[in-house]
């Protein structure tokens, strides 16, 4: 099993949801405001620091997992999003 982690753009969320839709992701979970800083600033989404982020998690089989997040990557490259950032991890499922 694999996680696609998405710190995504909160402008963007809408479209990104579309976007799995699209690809028939098996489903999603959201954390609507992801506060932090890295190599694109500060995002706490307020006044002082604007561009709230959106944690998107995604959990499929291999290779759905990879070809899903080379899908998304390249929709987010393709609407010039420098923000947006996905990482693909291991995951084990406990019952």
């Amino acid at each position: 099993m694999k996680m696609i982690l998405a710190l995504v753009n909160a402008a963007r969320l809408d479209a990104l949801r579309l976007e799995l839709v699209a690809a028939s992701a098996p489903g999603y979970s959201i954390v609507a405001v992801a506060e932090g800083s890295g190599r694109t600033g500060v995002h706490t989404g307020d006044r002082v620091h604007p561009g709230a982020l959106a944690a998107v998690f995604v959990v499929d089989e291999e290779p759905r997992a990879t070809a899903l997040l080379e899908r998304l990557a390249r929709w987010r490259d393709a609407s010039g999003d420098d923000i947006t950032r996905f990482f693909l991890l291991p995951v084990e499922r406990q019952a």
